[in-house]
């Protein structure tokens, strides 16, 4: 097949009303050292590469979260994408990477819009982010309308399979439909048949609660307390005492931080920590660290597969150098890493970095070509004259005609005492059955 696609290939969305976007899983808040408005790969400037002169040239940005509720995944995300840009260049294949690293924030500020307006102003192609759904919600329109590609590692809300964005929008990371999925099955195989839910008033919140709560009854689970709280909230002493008034086998909470403050309440009362179950949004917030409480025998869902041993040295030898702390989670960072891949390899399938090029190679190179596990590799199959299909850090990804990855991982962690996190098991999806 001819390495050049048809123009034409771009994806018609269905235009849906704008449901609020789930927000993704954080963790505990990392200060992020170094990071903001850092360049990979040699900064924002439009010239030609170092290499060959008919090499291309492509200028990236990313909107990741460096301060707000979800600050723990900036790191990893960060770094994931920090890595891909060095392996890309390294690899000396034809295209040329600059990435200009900027924050996200959170829905309470208004530093994404900021932060997309100075990148738009660079000429981007092309921008990674954002981790929380509610955030990319806010931009899109911003992103899409300048006819540059958005592709979050991160956003989980189903609002964004059918969203009107001119087929500028992808993620890495699976639709909540899965995780939901995965931890109503997870509750329901550890034997559970009543459940109390405790979930924040936010897009994520509401989207991850009523996917759960689908997959709970599907099996059987009865939803005995269905408890909300918003966003705002500090004081969880209520909340818990309702939550737990139906005495319940389990509790699912969809949060952020929060849990933080919830857990506090949850062990004042004695609590059985091995009952409680939580998602990616409060997965690792709560770390060796905190001695104030101790949430062990506590399980939680992640999309995305655990990072390998490999992988996860190749992050830390990379924050080492550019002298950040190192990394204490890896959530994301796959994803982060592929979402910088393919945008390399759709441009250089495509033969030109600019945003609509780079749309309509994005479906093309994740599936139903040759495969590949590497940059090098699928790089050496273009120009060869080959269409290539990666296969991931995160797993297949192979997007669909929204721009939705349709297979994928769901990860499962436990804490141990200590508040030691601990892989157990993943379990793959496939959102086309």
């Amino acid at each position: 097949m001819s390495v050049f696609i048809k123009a034409s290939a771009s994806r018609s969305r269905t235009l849906r009303s704008a449901l609020g976007g789930i927000a993704l899983l954080g963790v505990s808040a990392v200060v992020l050292a170094g990071c903001a408005s850092s360049d990979s790969g040699g900064g924002s400037d439009s010239g030609s590469s170092s290499g060959a002169s008919d090499d291309l040239t492509l200028n990236i940005g990313t909107i990741l979260p460096q301060t707000g509720t979800l600050a723990v995944l900036g790191p990893p995300e960060i770094a994931g994408v920090d890595l891909a840009v060095q392996e890309i260049n390294d690899a000396a294949a034809g295209i040329t990477l600059n990435a200009t690293q900027m924050d996200s924030g959170d829905t309470t500020t208004d530093i994404a819009t900021q932060s997309v307006t100075s990148l738009l102003s660079k000429n981007v192609s092309a921008i990674i982010g954002a981790a929380s759904s509610g955030v990319s919600l806010s931009v899109i329109d911003q992103i899409s309308g300048a006819g540059v590609v958005e592709v979050s590692p991160a956003n989980t809300s189903p609002a964004f399979s059918t969203y009107d964005d001119d087929g500028y929008y992808f993620r890495t990371a699976p639709s909540d439909v899965l995780q939901g999925q995965v931890i109503g099955n997870k509750i329901a195989q550890d034997g559970a048949t009543t459940v109390s839910i405790l979930y924040g008033n936010n897009d994520y919140g509401i989207g991850l609660n009523e996917n759960a709560t689908k997959a709970l009854e599907a099996q059987g689970v009865q939803v005995v307390a269905d408890v909300t709280f918003d966003e705002a909230a500090t004081d969880f002493a209520g909340a818990v005492t309702d939550v737990l008034a139906p005495n319940p086998d389990a509790v699912l909470m969809i949060s952020y931080d929060e849990i933080k403050s919830a857990a506090e309440q949850f062990a004042s009362r004695g609590f059985d920590f091995s009952k409680f179950y939580g998602v990616d949004g409060n997965y690792g917030v709560i770390t060796t660290a905190d001695t104030n409480v101790d949430i062990a025998g506590a399980q939680f869902t992640n999309p995305g597969v655990n990072a390998s041993d490999e992988f996860q040295g190749k992050l830390q030898d990379l924050v080492k150098e550019q002298g950040n702390d190192e990394l204490t989670v890896f959530s994301y960072a796959p994803e982060s890493y592929d979402a910088t891949v393919l945008v390399a390899l759709a441009a250089l399938q495509g033969g030109a970095t600019d945003g609509a090029t780079i749309r309509d190679n994005m479906e093309t190179v994740s599936k139903d070509g040759t495969k590949c596990e590497t940059f090098k590799e699928c790089a050496d199959l273009i120009a060869d004259g080959e269409d290539v299909d990666y296969e991931g850090i995160s797993g297949p990804i192979s997007f669909d005609e929204n721009g939705d990855p349709s297979q994928a991982y769901v990860s499962i962690y436990k804490y141990e005492t200590g508040n030691k996190q601990t892989y157990e098991d993943q379990v793959f999806g496939d959102l086309t059955k």
